[in-house]
């Protein structure tokens, strides 16, 4: 995949495209009924999309206050015939799996296992000789890192790591050379690339030979730092990242459509992704459905997860529930709250506010303040808010981030419906 297409809108990766924007739901109409008589405007949204051949097809799921989960739909899962979408169709969240590694992060500091503060050498000793660039615009030379990094570090992108999508320069060419590519498929690869690292382990080492972009601590950079935080909970657990996610989060909440790698079956469900040029549109075949069937080893906390609506709203859902997923307690109040609140370092700022468990936190005193989500690179994005009591996904697929201006439309349509009463 060309890696410039990737990264064509930097900042609207990283801020989610102003996804996470919405207005009040004063008057909220809480009788039983379809999504489309509650949510027309939405409805209208998603289906002209899809009238205008803008995307195949597309999925909003919401969780209101007092009200059965809502689900909208319109169109179907590629151009030309094939299923209609469904809030069971299944989609690559990329980013959208930053929070699902963060909420397992939690549960360990729920467990005593963990805490925001300790140093990542006690479970990463890779990382013992950390070294920081003189001048990352320029090249490689480096002096050893002053600053400890820590866990707060990893699951706020302020340890100084990057990612391959997120530039040209000395050190993310140092990561392409060295393979750290967790993503399926080849999302940002490109010709000299070296061979892709096979596991957590040996990112961490190869990783640990390359200088960080900056002091821990003192900048946030998009990075791979939640696919760090994965090893961290498999040495913290003592068991492999994937099993405990599955054990402590996918199996309790009851997500059984949240896999890492296709099962029998399921490339019919799964949407077509296409990437949107001036020639116009292709399929990408980078990030199919064979690839997402292949043998996974390489388990990335930071991209790796393929998902539904369904199943993603009932994870925010539980967030939303103070922990708590139908009967079932899959982790404590007080842990939910750390999830979604501003673990941010005081000495760093960005422009979306704060920063919580691998997801953006509305600070307080700006509009919907409290609201916690994230989106991921092909056109997902999901969100919570505890103070309106409410929760959402919008599940489309589709390259580069933001080439189909979806998400900011249907959020606007949403506030309209919520508020209408």
């Amino acid at each position: 995949m060309d890696l410039n297409r990737i990264t064509t809108d930097r900042r609207a990766l990283l801020l989610g495209a102003g996804a996470l924007s919405l207005g009040g739901c004063a008057g909220l109409d809480r009788r039983p009924a379809s999504g489309t008589a509650l949510f027309p405007a939405t409805q209208a949204v998603l289906d002209r999309h899809v009238t205008e051949g803008k995307l195949p097809g597309a999925t909003v799921g919401l969780r209101l206050p007092d009200v059965a989960n809502v689900y909208l739909q319109a169109g179907t899962l590629d151009y030309g015939p094939s299923p209609a979408m469904n809030a069971d169709s299944l989609f690559r969240i990329y980013s959208m799996t930053k929070p699902i590694t963060g909420a397992a992060a939690a549960l360990l500091i729920e467990d005593g296992r963990l805490s925001l503060d300790q140093p990542v050498t006690d479970f990463v000793p890779e990382f013992a000789g950390l070294t920081v660039a003189i001048d990352p615009e320029q090249g490689l030379e480096a002096r050893p890192a002053q600053a400890v990094m820590t866990m707060r570090h990893l699951l706020t992108h302020t340890s100084g790591l990057t990612y391959t999508i997120m530039g040209d320069g000395p050190v993310q060419k140092a990561y392409r050379k060295a393979g750290i590519f967790p993503f399926t498929g080849e999302l940002g690869g490109s010709a000299g690339d070296g061979s892709k690292v096979a596991d957590l382990d040996e990112m961490v080492r190869r990783l640990g030979e390359i200088p960080l972009l900056a002091e821990p601590g003192t900048a946030m950079n998009y990075s791979v730092s939640l696919d760090v935080m994965g090893l961290v909970i498999q040495r913290a657990s003592g068991m492999p990242f994937p099993t405990f996610v599955q054990r402590r989060l996918l199996d309790p909440i009851g997500m059984d459509d949240t896999i890492w790698r296709l099962r029998s079956g399921d490339a019919r469900r799964m949407a077509e992704v296409h990437s949107y040029t001036e020639a116009g549109r292709r399929v990408e075949t980078t990030a199919s459905a064979a690839a997402y069937s292949a043998p996974v080893s390489l388990y990335a906390g930071g991209a790796g997860l393929v998902s539904s609506t369904r199943d993603y709203l009932d994870f925010l859902s539980m967030l939303l529930n103070g922990g708590r997923a139908g009967r079932v307690r899959v982790m404590a109040p007080a842990t939910t709250a750390l999830i979604h609140s501003n673990i941010l370092p005081p000495a760093v700022q960005w422009d979306g506010g704060g920063y919580g468990f691998g997801g953006s936190v509305v600070p307080p005193g700006r509009p919907r303040a409290g609201e916690y989500g994230w989106s991921g690179a092909a056109g997902t994005v999901g969100w919570m808010d505890p103070n309106l009591r409410y929760a959402g996904v919008i599940m489309a697929q589709f390259f580069p981030y933001g080439a189909v201006r979806i998400s900011r439309e249907v959020r606007a349509a949403i506030a309209q419906d919520m508020a209408r009463g």
